[in-house]
């Protein structure tokens, strides 16, 4: 499974270039997008953990790119609001969705996984049985 940085990069995907100019436009000195997206790939990376079948790979922002567009849709309403922007009902729940898939991703209700299992032990003995004395517990 590849994994990939999740950082302002992502924005040019995220936005419509109209919107990418008036994000510019707006951030400053004191920029909270940096810090939105460490939160959502420490989010993002806390789900993948959690679901078990998967081995956490690369820095403390990769995020697997299965889960891009989930990315794409948090990381893109979270910015919206940050700036006081309007942020359209498709763009909200497509955001509500995503959130609900890394939900159950983290309880493990959705099959997420690499290629490569993680080891399961497995023990092996000598099948025992139980029965009753044969001279019916009395000695």
């Amino acid at each position: 499974m590849e994994w990939f940085d999740l950082n302002e990069q992502l924005l040019a995907e995220a936005f419509q270039d109209r919107e990418c100019t008036d994000l510019l436009a707006l951030r400053s000195h004191a920029d909270p997008v940096p810090g939105i997206c460490r939160g959502l790939a420490a989010r993002i990376r806390a789900a993948v953990q959690a679901n078990g079948r998967c081995r956490l790979m690369g820095g403390e922002n990769a995020i697997p790119q299965a889960l891009r567009a989930d990315a794409v849709a948090i990381l893109r309403v979270k910015i919206l609001v940050r700036y006081s922007l309007a942020v359209s009902e498709d763009r909200r729940q497509e955001a509500a969705r995503a959130e609900e898939r890394l939900d159950a991703i983290a309880r493990g209700e959705m099959p997420f996984a690499d290629g490569t299992p993680q080891a399961r032990p497995a023990y092996y003995g000598r099948k025992r049985y139980r029965r009753q004395p044969q001279n019916g517990g009395i000695m």
